[in-house]
């Protein structure tokens, strides 16, 4: 997890026990081992977290649980950095409404996490295989029908892309 901030290991862990145990149950039993390394209790850290509202505490049957926050799934999507160019670019549209200009805002700022870059207000482009990060935005967020994406081998302008991106001519 180089490059990622504590904060998302934090909740990258308890995003990858929720997927094996369904939640994971206060006080945090186990979790804590995975961060021994870093200054401050677990539960210092856990506290800071759900403070700044990645996390939230959900009762079920008398049990405390934690559960991550629309705003903690989004969080833990980071950008993939470029390998090897697989030679197709990808390109995403939306159309998301006024009244959802919230939502565009963290959408576009996500899409730049990923690796993303505009090359008009609501058309994005990168080299990168950003399909499953792509999928997980646009279902937190519920964009399923604004969004479209495309896969490309050849774009008009390429060479302007490829230096945006810093790719190198064959």
């Amino acid at each position: 997890m180089a490059g990622y901030s504590i904060t998302q290991k934090i909740l990258t862990v308890i995003n990858d026990l929720m997927e094996t145990t369904v939640s994971v149950i206060y006080p945090y039993k186990g979790v804590g081992r995975h961060f021994r390394k870093y200054n401050g209790s677990f539960a210092d850290m856990i506290y800071k977290i759900k403070h700044r509202g990645y996390l939230e505490e959900v009762e079920i049957e008398g049990e405390r649980y934690l559960k991550l926050t629309t705003k903690g799934k989004l969080k833990i999507i980071k950008k993939k950095f470029l390998g090897r160019w697989d030679n197709l670019w990808r390109i995403i549209a939306f159309d998301i409404e006024e009244a959802k200009k919230k939502t565009r805002d963290v959408f576009r700022s996500k899409l730049i996490d990923i690796g993303c870059k505009p090359i008009q207000k609501s058309v994005w482009i990168t080299p990168n295989d950003i399909s499953t990060e792509l999928e997980d935005i646009i279902e937190i967020l519920d964009l399923k029908n604004n969004v479209d994406y495309f896969i490309s081998r050849a774009i008009t302008g390429e060479a302007k892309y490829r230096k945006m991106f810093k790719i190198k001519n064959k």
